[in-house]
């Protein structure tokens, strides 16, 4: 059994992102555990919950505006270079992405009663959450929707900028990020004013509205290649703003907990993603010379996250847990409500990490092989 839980990792990894990582994963399973922990625990635990969705975006902005310039400014910005890119982050999102959905929509059907198949086709495209919210099935793909749309609209936009309109690569990023950073603020304020939020549904799930969040980590990668010695230079003093800056995003969104006023809609999400944007300086420099048990522990949640954002929510808890098993843990007692909890940990965590193993593993390795130009 040891054998086949183990993972192989290179020690050279940036340990700082891996644990900004697992503290976004597990921010975003616990707060799906919301219904199967008592309220006075889960309101105790939540005293120290992060926003673990916004986290993923700006790391992922981060990480991706990283490829995008190392790559376009030792390759040139060409058609070829331009696919490359996309099909790497296709073989590196999709397959567990359609594993998934795939998964999940023959046990909805088997085990869910009058639910519609046709109901997958807007996931199929990721339209289900382009400009209104679907939670009718595979929830949190919402948030997966936001960075395929990335994915594909910022190469487009930035390769457009450079070849049609002649504009500098470096000045095209800049150009591009505060406009769509700029955007989405502007239009959750446009909406807000005008009362438009409704027709959105839960407008904190639509592509539209939360693009942004992923640009706050673009523009750190903008400063971190071309601004080497100053990201080094303020790393310290940017934590520290980091720090001040979530200890007041979390005292604020104490107080304003309704998604309809105007501190949750115009100032929590950028106040938060400014926040993780100032940790950076600081976490993408940071490496482990050697790891200890807590140090694998962590890198090991941060390889499997992916797989475990898209396991714990919809096939364990919502399906598993809520229905296929239901009867197995009901009840409110102390007994069923360890079982529940121990179940949906440990399914998610090492279902995570079976998945990881042994297929996002191979799918990767042969992205690898596969030669694109």
């Amino acid at each position: 059994m040891k054998k086949i839980l183990k993972l192989d990792f290179n020690d050279n990894r940036i340990f700082g992102l891996d644990l900004l990582r697992m503290f976004a994963i597990m921010f975003v399973v616990f707060s799906h555990s919301a219904s199967i922990l008592p309220s006075k625990i889960y309101y105790f635990l939540d005293l120290f919950y992060f926003d673990g969705v916004c986290i993923f975006f700006v790391l992922s902005g981060f990480l991706i505006g990283n490829i995008i310039i190392r790559s376009v400014e030792k390759n040139g910005f060409s058609r070829a270079e331009l696919f490359t890119f996309w099909i790497r982050r296709w073989f590196r999102t999709l397959p567990n992405y359609y594993l998934f959905l795939i998964i999940l929509g023959i046990l909805y059907k088997i085990f869910v009663n009058g639910f519609p198949l046709r109901a997958i086709v807007p996931f199929l495209f990721f339209s289900q959450n382009l400009v209104k919210a679907n939670d009718t099935f595979f929830g949190e793909s919402w948030s997966l929707s936001v960075e395929e749309w990335f994915y594909l609209t910022i190469p487009l936009i930035l390769f457009l900028f450079v070849n049609s309109f002649k504009i500098k690569f470096k000045k095209a990023l800049l150009i591009v990020s505060i406009f769509l950073l700029l955007f989405s603020t502007v239009l959750r304020y446009y909406m807000y004013t005008n009362d438009d939020l409704s027709l959105m549904g839960d407008y904190r799930r639509v592509v539209v509205m939360r693009i942004d969040n992923l640009m706050y980590g673009v523009i750190g990668a903008y400063i971190s290649y071309y601004y080497k010695t100053l990201w080094s230079k303020v790393k310290y003093v940017s934590l520290a703003i980091g720090i001040i800056l979530l200890l007041i995003w979390k005292y604020y969104s104490s107080i304003y907990t309704s998604i309809q006023t105007f501190y949750y809609v115009n100032i929590f999400y950028p106040l938060f993603c400014i926040a993780i944007l100032c940790l950076l300086p600081v976490l993408s420099q940071y490496k482990l010379k050697k790891y200890n048990v807590v140090a694998t522990a962590i890198t090991y949640i941060s390889l499997i996250s992916y797989s475990l954002y898209l396991i714990h929510y919809s096939l364990v808890k919502k399906l598993l847990i809520d229905n296929i098993f239901y009867s197995t843990f009901e009840g409110e007692d102390i007994p069923a409500i360890v079982l529940k909890n121990i179940f949906y940990w440990s399914v998610s965590i090492i279902g995570a990490l079976l998945i990881y193993k042994y297929f996002e593993i191979p799918t990767m390795k042969l992205r690898d092989k596969v030669k694109f130009q």
